[in-house]
């Protein structure tokens, strides 16, 4: 889905926006959410879909630590030995199979299933299809088959206005429980903002002496992230709480200047952790927009482009369009690339890690 070009009194407007935008919650605060732990279980069964990816490996053990019975549905037998699901029930199957949701949910009387499900190539049509939006039905429709007394969907924020193809999916999605499209079930959706590890991205390029790429200004747009513990700990406040059934609750991390960011400022913020002074690789999005177009062009006629025109929409997004959601939890972007600095990153640039599978962010922090 190509978006319309920026004009240079967009660009100019685009600044004062974000720039007032970040003052005023700063200046004003989020009081929708209290943050710390509320509610405990007493053994419930919680079923959770995704459980072994990034965000997964935080709220399984929350669960267990608040008193739930977490099962994870994992793909790799491999997962029984990893340290994260030491007190989770681990079951292995495939969750685009009907049949190994189902038998899983039914395996014990379950009493809520999370959903964390979402594709590990968004760029790629299919994949989105069959996981962000085929998978989760596989949930949904388990859950209605067992009197499940809850269905929790962890979202994206980027659903309030969906422009990639996950979040057209994950709307969809939230579109079938709201309209009990697979049968009466009491829902629950959450809609987090981005994840720190999308913000620190390039954090290894910049610590290996490179610049940081802006468009235009860098502040098109706002966000506030949140730490996947933080996130963990507000899912888990959800289940089995009369007030969060039937309730879209979008959700980001602390309005605070270590927090609150554009683009540029997250730049900025990792040129101060490690001490560099700032190197920036300005790209008008003018330019952007018209490379855009010429590779979707192309896409229509070659299968190794085609992607490639989706990633540089894809950063165009999160580029220009505001992520703020009432805050909650402690943890900073700024305290997690602390935590980043002593790290050691594979040299070269982002994008060469990315094209030769390097790993290029640690997933354990």
């Amino acid at each position: 889905m190509a978006f319309s070009t920026i004009t240079d009194l967009d660009v100019v407007a685009t600044q004062q926006h974000s720039r007032e935008l970040r003052s005023r919650l700063l200046a004003t605060g989020s009081s929708t959410y209290v943050t710390g732990p509320s509610g405990a279980g007493n053994g419930e069964r919680v079923l959770v879909l995704g459980g072994t990816g990034y965000i997964g490996r935080a709220l399984v053990p929350e669960l267990a630590r608040r008193g739930y019975r977490p099962v994870v549905l994992a793909r790799s037998v491999q997962a029984k030995n990893e340290a994260e699901y030491a007190d989770a029930e681990v079951i292995v199957g495939d969750p685009t199979l009907a049949a190994d949701v189902l038998a899983a949910v039914a395996a014990a009387p379950t009493d809520v299933v999370i959903s964390l499900l979402s594709g590990r190539r968004p760029n790629d049509a299919e994949e989105c299809r069959l996981v962000d939006h085929e998978a989760v039905g596989n949930g949904i429709r388990a859950a209605v088959a067992h009197d499940v007394r809850q269905f929790i969907q962890v979202s994206d924020f980027g659903a309030y206005r969906p422009e990639l193809i996950p979040q057209v999916y994950k709307l969809q999605v939230e579109g079938e429980l709201m309209g009990q499209h697979h049968g009466a079930l009491p829902w629950t959706i959450v809609r987090p903002t981005a994840y720190f590890p999308y913000l620190s991205a390039t954090f290894g390029d910049v610590k290996n002496g490179l610049p940081y790429r802006i468009f235009d200004h860098g502040e098109h747009s706002v966000v506030n992230p949140i730490a996947r513990e933080d996130l963990a700990e507000f899912i888990v406040n959800q289940v089995l709480n009369d007030d969060a059934l039937g309730r879209v609750l979008p959700v980001g991390g602390p309005w605070t200047e270590d927090n609150m960011v554009t683009l540029k400022g997250a730049g900025q913020m990792m040129f101060d952790v490690t001490g560099r002074e700032p190197q920036w690789d300005v790209v008008t999005l003018k330019a952007w927009d018209k490379k855009t177009a010429r590779l979707a062009r192309l896409g229509r006629f070659s299968t190794q482009l085609k992607p490639v025109a989706f990633y540089l929409e894809a950063a165009k997004y999160w580029s220009v369009v505001d992520h703020v959601a009432p805050s909650y939890g402690e943890r900073t972007l700024r305290g997690f690339m602390e935590r980043l600095k002593d790290r050691e990153f594979p040299t070269g640039s982002f994008r060469e890690r990315m094209k030769s599978g390097t790993n290029a962010m640690p997933t354990d922090i």
